[in-house]
């Protein structure tokens, strides 16, 4: 198994050869070189990729939400 790491700006678990160690405020953090990459585009640019993550992030949370129903739901019938 390949070993990950959380991005905390994506919030999406990588490959850690994909990620690289960035200074913020709080400290260090993994962000992916996708992420890295995206923050040095236009304003246009960072906007469309942050619209696009959000998308990906709400229908994970939403299949995420829809597997835990119907684990309830099962879980119920018994």
């Amino acid at each position: 198994m390949t070993e990950t790491v959380f991005c905390y700006s994506c919030r999406v678990h990588h490959p850690k050869a994909e990620m690289r160690l960035f200074l913020t405020r709080r400290g260090l953090r993994w962000r992916c070189v996708h992420s890295i990459l995206a923050s040095t585009r236009s304003t246009a640019e960072r906007d469309a990729f942050g619209q696009r993550q959000s998308l990906i992030n709400r229908e994970e949370a939403r299949r995420q939400a829809q597997y835990s129903r119907r684990l309830q739901a099962l879980a119920l019938a018994d």
